[in-house]
C-alpha cells in the first residue's frame, strides 16, 4: 500500500483592505481573490501615455480575502 505523502510547507494569504490613507487618496484596489488564485491588475502607462492593466496571477494552496479574521485564518 503506498502512502502519499502531505506537503511539507503550505502557503496561505490573507488579503488586506485598502488603509484609510489610500481610501482618502481615492487609490482603487488592485486585488481580487478567486478560490485559490490571487490576481493583481497594475495599472501601467506605456511610452506613448496608452494605459493599459498589466494583469498577473498567482496560486496559493489557501487564500482569504479582507473580510475574513485572524482567528478563521488559525
Amino acid at each position: 500500500m503506498k502512502v502519499e505523502k502531505q506537503p511539507k510547507i503550505l502557503v496561505t494569504i490573507r488579503k488586506r483592505p485598502l488603509t484609510k490613507k489610500e481610501k482618502q487618496k481615492s487609490e482603487k484596489d488592485i486585488v481580487l481573490v478567486s478560490g485559490n488564485l490571487v490576481c493583481v491588475n497594475e495599472p501601467k502607462e506605456k511610452v506613448d501615455l496608452t494605459k493599459y492593466i498589466d494583469e498577473h496571477r498567482y496560486k496559493f494552496d489557501r487564500v482569504y480575502d479582507q473580510h475574513v479574521s485572524t482567528q478563521e485564518v488559525s
